[in-house]
């Protein structure tokens, strides 16, 4: 049996420095906000009526959930509550991969999530991408390289899980101009997740750049046109289209919106605090 899961079976010392190190990062630059900007980031926090992560380890341990609280705007609740919001979440986040740790199966229980089931180790890690949304949306600049990584990383890993899950062969990432990035390759059996340049398909731009396409849509053509963003080996993408296809938004015609449409794939994922 193949039990390639992503970063869900990768080294787990990495995938928890990259992790809580995009935590680490969070914070001083929440500190730095002025408090009209710092509400952008209040989702991100633990709050009483959301708790996301201790549900979802109830689910995978096999207890019973109760019913999930409505969620309610903090954006407005003062600057100390948001702050300690945010540092609770980031405790939060190391003890969920502290039990993850001390019971490695219970990572790889698959539970339900708005993009269908997926290994819980996969949705713990795909917070990254959240935050990595919410410091751009914050007005942050610039917004450092320890979030937007990891916010790449979430990204890949979960188009990669959702490839695996559709039963598609297919390889691509994301990167910066000339170096880094992240790369998945996918087949029915498992996918990989891996960091550093390879040769697949992908879209290549500054992290900030590409991760900011989802909330930025209309900006897109502009983009390419300026070099800003490049697609590469766009026969190789359009292999991800059974993916997107219920992506709305996304400018610039059926092929572009194939071609990149992975790229707000995680927009419906929830915030997990």
């Amino acid at each position: 049996m193949d039990h390639r899961r992503g970063v869900a079976t990768g080294p787990p010392e990495q995938l928890r420095a990259r992790l809580l190190g995009a935590w680490d990062a969070l914070l001083p630059l929440a500190g730095g906000l002025a408090p009209e900007r710092l509400g952008a980031l209040a989702e991100l926090g633990s709050w009483p009526e959301r708790p996301v992560l201790a549900r979802l380890l109830a689910q995978a341990g096999g207890e019973e959930a109760g019913p999930e609280a409505a969620r309610q705007d903090h954006a407005r609740d003062g600057r100390d509550a948001v702050l300690a919001a945010l540092e609770r979440a980031g405790r939060r986040v190391a003890g969920a991969l502290d039990a993850i740790e001390a019971d490695p199966p219970l990572g790889l229980t698959v539970l339900e999530s708005p993009l269908g089931p997926l290994p819980l180790l996969t949705q713990v890690h795909a917070m990254a991408h959240e935050l990595a949304l919410a410091a751009i949306g914050s007005g942050a600049d610039p917004v450092p390289e320890a979030i937007t990584d990891a916010g790449v990383a979430a990204l890949v890993d979960v188009v990669g899980a959702l490839a695996h899950r559709q039963g598609l062969r297919a390889a691509a990432g994301v990167w910066g101009p000339g170096s880094g990035g992240w790369s998945f390759r996918a087949d029915p059996d498992g996918w990989e997740t891996l960091g550093g340049p390879a040769d697949v398909p992908g879209v290549e731009g500054a992290a900030a750049t590409v991760l900011g396409v989802p909330n930025g849509r209309a900006a897109l053509p502009s983009l390419l046109a300026r070099g800003e963003v490049r697609l590469h080996r766009i026969g190789g993408l359009m292999a991800l289209a059974p993916l997107v296809e219920q992506v709305p938004g996304l400018p610039g015609g059926a092929l572009l919106r194939r071609a990149v449409g992975a790229v707000g794939l995680l927009g419906r994922l929830p915030g997990m605090r």
